[in-house]
């Protein structure tokens, strides 16, 4: 990442983070190491690694990126009514931190 990019980081966010430069913002993902299996069960990611995954022309479209990325790294909703509040309750969460 640049050094003229300012990084954004809340613990609400995480595993996500953004990166601000004078043109966008970018959603970035932190993935941490042995996350990732391939084969016979062997651990390929040794070490944290930083992936890109998004941009946005505004910080509220990253937000919302961020949002709709934590609801869905949820692998199983019986319903479409949890499925609901949890998406509720992620946008909410983050609102109250930044009163978009």
């Amino acid at each position: 990442m640049p050094s003229s990019m300012t990084m954004i980081k809340d613990p609400i966010l995480e595993p996500y983070f953004i990166g601000k430069d004078s043109n966008s913002y970018t959603v970035y993902q932190t993935v941490m190491p042995g996350t990732n299996t391939k084969g016979r069960g062997r651990k390929t990611r040794t070490k944290e690694t930083v992936k890109t995954l998004s941009l946005h022309s505004n910080i509220s479209s990253a937000l919302s990126s961020i949002a709709k990325l934590k609801v869905e790294d949820r692998p199983v909703y019986n319903t479409l009514k949890e499925y609901i509040a949890e998406w509720t309750r992620v946008k909410e969460e983050i609102n109250q931190i930044v009163n978009f």
